[in-house]
Parts: structure tokens; C-alpha cells; sequence
């Protein structure tokens, strides 16, 4: 019987906290092994978030499935012979149980890299064939298994070299036996993906979500595995459908003769929750406003209320309707949960939006720059006073201009090219005799790296960034000295130029792509040179401006 992979997980996870008083009682002890690996093996790269997608798995299994925290095993970026080591005890426990009269059911987790044959741990692996023996080994009344290999587009990580070498659709025939049930994240022909926005898989946020709360249709507060494959199945087709990479089917190979109907999940156990009302429609996004993350994202229809258990806290509901987006700021507490209440959300038009396979909005942008401060001191220039040379003006600053242009390659790393010219103060050697000056100017041309991070992801402030900057390149410095009858020798120098920078970057809310920037720039050119082996480092202490335009 052939299902998308949130069944089989759900009938795994069976037990929930008042679930868990019940199996106990009748002699049922539950064990997860939830296993997260980033690494990419040869051919591939690396992953973001499936070591935090196998954290949240288990963390949600304490929390609402009704596993005990010391039966829920963890296991991030391992080794294969960590794996086997934490397979070997798990399978201790089973057995130990089984010798004292307990029944007991399994459930194995995976997210990362895997190939037909095997998982992919970093350099090494876990060969699949090993593996499926060691998990037949346990003799659990019910064995789980939840394999989420992905592949990705422009907005994704591919979790294996190419759509032939789907880990989870040649595995799951294999695995198939009666009190087993195998949950894929996709068919044999698909590539499963990750989210830049959700910060995770697109199959694994979905079935945590459905098991939250948001899979429950009959309303009876526990989530079943038929309720929670239907709600990620078609949650993630939903979601990977405008992706470059295509849609994503998730698929269920389950035999739980005998079994009858599992719960995955209890969401009435939780403390508190979120309440989307059934008059709310649309692409609903749920965020943690202090941990900045997404904890939610589905398509609400109307109709029906849907809630969705949450830790205590304060949330922001992103609801997405045609070319409006509107905020509703809730807060759950308490069993009775917060209710998104429509007539006080704030409405906006939404301007701009991320294309088909990913990408960024406005990717490219170019800075127009103003600098100014005080001219580095060093040998060089107490050279020129021991001639009886002085700085001339008031606050005897250096000024220039700059041109940078930059493009967005990661959601916070932008990279370019920068062009500045800056010209320091005039000096003067005035006496009876003779008055003669010294003035240079320096220009720098090199690559720049930008980091952006902006102080929140939704908001007025999400329109405000720190920014941290470093150029390197070539700097050409000018001296030009003028003689008592007027006139001029010119020289020209090269050598390295350096500079770091900081400081805060503002979007014009009202004026898409137009912003400004202010901050603190340390320069550095060592260029010129004098006949008696002094070097001169152009820049100094920098305060900058900067208007940029961004396409």
C-alpha cells in the first residue's frame, strides 16, 4: 500500500503524553533514533538544515508524540560507526524489554545525503544493506522508517548526485515487511528539496506542521499517520509545485497488519497554540518573533479553524492573498492559545517577490560613496615636517568618492568590484625665501565582499542591516610637488590597497530598491615613496555615506 511518507512516519511516532501513560500500561515502550547529517560526500554539497530538521523531529516526538526524553536518541553529523554504535544499543533495549515481558515500537529518522545503495555520511557510508539488516535486528512489535533524502534547485541543496540515485525509492521495496512501514519524502523519479525561507525541507517542515495540529481533520486532537501523510502530501506538492525543481510527491510503503490505526502525534497536549480562524484563507506563514524563525507554513482554506500547537511566546501571522499580505501579531499562552483575530491585522501591498527556483529579489546594486577623515601619520609625513612642511586647512581631512557595484549570491553575502579616488590635504613649506607644496591624491580599484544581516525578517526593521565590508586590490597614488616659479613634478606610485568597514544600511520603505548606508571605513594604500626609503600608507580613519540603488 503505497502512501506519502508523512503516514509512515506518524505511525511510528505513536504515542503523545496521555498516549504514552496508555502504551506503558499495556506494556509498550517507544524508541526514536533521529538521525541529521549536512556533510556532502563526493559530487556533493553541503546541506543547511537537515541536522536541524533531525532536531526539531526529536524534539517534537518529546513534546507531542508521547516519547519519553531518554528514548529519543539524537544523533547530528555521524559517523558510521557511530550510527552502528547507537543501532547496537538500541537494539539492547529492545531486547531487554522484550525479555521482561514489553512489547516496543521503533522509529528511524534520517535526513541528508544517500545514494541508491547507501547513506551518505560526509566522506564515508553507511551502506544500505547494512543498515536494513540492523534495524530488522531490533525486535520491535513496530519499526518506522522516515528517510527524507533531498535534492535541490537554486532555493535548494541536492541531498545526492542526480534524481537516479533517490535513496528512498529503490530502498523502499526492500524494506517493506509486515510490521514495518517505510515513509519516503518523494516518488523514485523526484528530487526532494530544501527551503531557504522555512530553514528546512520542504517534506519534514510539513510533517512536523501537520503533526502540530494543522493535520488534524476530524478535530479529535490527535493527529493520525492517514491525517498526517494527507496533510504533508499535499502541503508539499503545494510548496515545491512554483519551484524549479518541480513538484514533490511524498509516498508511504506501510504494512501495519494487526496495528490498527496509529496516532503520530497528540497537539491537544500542548500548553498552548495557535488558532487560525475559519474564516482566514490563504498562504499562511506562522514566525517565532523572538527566535526570528518560521514555525508554520500551509495553505489555510475556509471553511474550518485550523490550530496549531506552539510553545508560549509571541508570533506574527504572515497571511498571503493575490497582491496583499497582511500581519497579525498573536500571543499564545495558556491551554486556551492565542486566536489570529483578522481585524487587527495590518494590510500591505506586496511589491516584490522571489521568482520561480529561487534567486534574490533585488540582486544586484550599485553605491555611490563619500568618505572623509584624517590622513594616516607615519614616517612619510614626519619626514615632510622635518623639511618644515605643515598640512594646510582647518580640519586637514582627507575626502574621495567611491563607485561599488555588488551581487547578492547568498541571502546574506554579497560580492563585487569598487572603484574610489581620495585626495589628502595640501602641505606647504612657507619662508622668506621660498614657498613650495606638496599634494597627493590615491585611487584603489579591487573586489569587495559585503555581509548583510538585517535586525529582523519582517517589519519596519527589516528594512534596517548591520553591514560588514572587506576590499582588497591595487592602489595608484599621485604626488605632484610645486616648485617657487609654479612648476609642478608629478609622480606616480603603486602598490597594495586594503580597507574593512561597518556600519547600518537602510531600504526606503516607500522607494523600492533606494537606499543609503552610513559608517566607519579603515583604509590602507601603501604606495608612496620618498627617496630616502620612507613609505607612505594612504588612508586612515574613515566616516562614509553611501546612496546605493539596487535591481
Amino acid at each position: 500500500m503505497l502512501r506519502p511518507l508523512l503516514l509512515l512516519l506518524l505511525a511510528f511516532l505513536a504515542a503523545l503524553p496521555s498516549a504514552q501513560a496508555d502504551e506503558l500500561s499495556a506494556g509498550v515502550s517507544t524508541y526514536a533514533v533521529v538521525v541529521g547529517s549536512n556533510a556532502g560526500g563526493p559530487g556533493q554539497i553541503e546541506l543547511r538544515y537537515a541536522e536541524e530538521d533531525a532536531r526539531r523531529m526529536g524534539s517534537l516526538l518529546t513534546e507531542l508524540g508521547g516519547y519519553p526524553a531518554a528514548g529519543v536518541d539524537v544523533i547530528v553529523h555521524p559517523t558510521p560507526d557511530l550510527l552502528r554504535e547507537r543501532l547496537t544499543r538500541l537494539g539492547a533495549r529492545v531486547t531487554a524489554d522484550l525479555a521482561a515481558g514489553k512489547k516496543a515500537r521503533v522509529l528511524f529518522y534520517y535526513s541528508g545525503h544517500a545514494r541508491a545503495t547507501a547513506l551518505d555520511l560526509g566522506a564515508e557510508q553507511m551502506p544500505l544493506a547494512e543498515l536494513r539488516a540492523r534495524l530488522f535486528s531490533v525486535p520491535a512489535q513496530l519499526t518506522v522508517v522516515v528517510l527524507d533524502a533531498c535534492q535541490s534547485g537554486a532555493f535548494s541543496r541536492v541531498k545526492g548526485a542526480t534524481p537516479a540515485a533517490d535513496f528512498s525509492f529503490n530502498s523502499r521495496s526492500q524494506l517493506d515487511a509486515s510490521g514495518i512501514a517505510v515513509l519516503a519524502s518523494s516518488s523514485g523519479s523526484e528530487l526532494s528539496q530544501e527551503s531557504e525561507q522555512l530553514r528546512s525541507s520542504y517534506f519534514t517542515h510539513h510533517l512536523l506542521v501537520g503533526m502540530r495540529g494543522a493535520g488534524d481533520a476530524n478535530k479529535d486532537g490527535q493527529v493520525s499517520i492517514d491525517e498526517a501523510y494527507r496533510y504533508a502530501y499535499h502541503q508539499t506538492l503545494l510548496a515545491t509545485a512554483e519551484t524549479a525543481v518541480g513538484g514533490q510527491h511524498v509516498s508511504l510503503e506501510v504494512d501495519l497488519k494487526g496495528h490498527g490505526e496509529v496516532p503520530m502525534s497528540f497537539p491537544r497536549a500542548a500548553t498552548s497554540a495557535i488558532e487560525l480562524p475559519a474564516s482566514l484563507e490563504g498562504k499562511t506563514l506562522v514566525q517565532d518573533r523572538r527566535a526570528r524563525a518560521v514555525v508554520a507554513e500551509t495553505y489555510k482554506a475556509k471553511g474550518a479553524a485550523v490550530r496549531i500547537a506552539v510553545a508560549p511566546g509571541e508570533y506574527e501571522v504572515l497571511v498571503r492573498r493575490g497582491s496583499e499580505l497582511s500581519r497579525c501579531q498573536v500571543i499564545a499562552a495558556g491551554a486556551g492559545g492565542g486566536v489570529v483575530d483578522l481585524r487587527r491585522c495590518t494590510t500591505e501591498a506586496i511589491v516584490v517577490a522571489t521568482g520561480k527556483g529561487g534567486g534574490f529579489d533585488r540582486p544586484t546594486r550599485i553605491e555611490i560613496g563619500l568618505t572623509s577623515g584624517p590622513e594616516r601619520q607615519d614616517g612619510y609625513t614626519q619626514t615632510l615636517r622635518d623639511f618644515g612642511f605643515e598640512d594646510q586647512g582647518t580640519f586637514k581631512l582627507s575626502s574621495g568618492v567611491s563607485i561599488t557595484a555588488i551581487r547578492q549570491i547568498e541571502r546574506r553575502l554579497w560580492v563585487g568590484a569598487s572603484g574610489s579616488l581620495a585626495g589628502a590635504p595640501r602641505w606647504r613649506r612657507a619662508d622668506t625665501d621660498t614657498a613650495l607644496e606638496m599634494q597627493w591624491s590615491t585611487a584603489t580599484i579591487g573586489g569587495v565582499a559585503t555581509v548583510l544581516q538585517p535586525f529582523a525578517r519582517s517589519g519596519l526593521l527589516s528594512n534596517l542591516a548591520i553591514y560588514g565590508r572587506l576590499g582588497a586590490g591595487l592602489a595608484i597614488a599621485t604626488t605632484r610637488f610645486t616648485e617657487v616659479d609654479g612648476s609642478k613634478a608629478t609622480e606616480t606610485f603603486f602598490g597594495p590597497a586594503l580597507a574593512v568597514a561597518a556600519g547600518l544600511h537602510l531600504e526606503s520603505p516607500y522607494f523600492p530598491g533606494v537606499g543609503m548606508s552610513v559608517g566607519y571605513a579603515l583604509d590602507y594604500a601603501r604606495a608612496i615613496n620618498n627617496e630616502i626609503g620612507d613609505t607612505h600608507a594612504s588612508g586612515g580613519h574613515r566616516g562614509t555615506f553611501a546612496l546605493s540603488y539596487s535591481y
